[in-house]
């Protein structure tokens, strides 16, 4: 947390990156939750244990949540937010590397965030962008459990 955050508290002040490139950064961002997603999907009809599905399937609603918010950032901008429709479920069946493939896919997503953490987005931006944090890093300690 910066000095302006200290001082303003929840108010900001200055300027702050426009709405293109907003879009530029957030929807890249959007496809690997998506990508996620459909991992995490995977991953779940992979599985039999009854509280390994339970945690997959929290995991993913919160996932769904925080993509759905990207996406209203997206939109808000006067951009067309990445659907994901192109994706298929069954092209993220990778048996025993699914594991590895959904670490990999959150720690992406880890370090995308990280990048966000100093660029000027307006506040709105930036509390979604915080909520998606918290929720990224509590998904990602679930995935170090299972």
């Amino acid at each position: 947390m910066g000095i302006k955050e200290l001082f303003l508290q929840k108010g900001w002040a200055g300027r702050t990156i426009d709405r293109a490139d907003t879009i530029d950064l957030i929807n890249p961002m959007i496809q690997t939750m998506n990508e996620l997603m459909h991992l995490h999907i995977a991953a779940g009809e992979t599985t039999s244990k009854a509280n390994v599905k339970d945690g997959i399937e929290t995991s993913l609603r919160t996932l769904r949540m925080d993509i759905g918010k990207m996406c209203e950032i997206v939109f808000s901008c006067g951009g067309v937010a990445n659907s994901g429709t192109d994706l298929e479920t069954a092209d993220f069946m990778l048996g025993d590397g699914l594991s590895d493939a959904v670490a990999a896919k959150e720690q992406e997503l880890r370090e995308a965030l990280d990048a966000q953490e100093n660029i000027e987005h307006q506040m709105r931006t930036r509390a979604i962008l915080m909520n998606v944090d918290t929720n990224q890093k509590a998904r990602m300690n679930a995935v170090r459990g299972l």
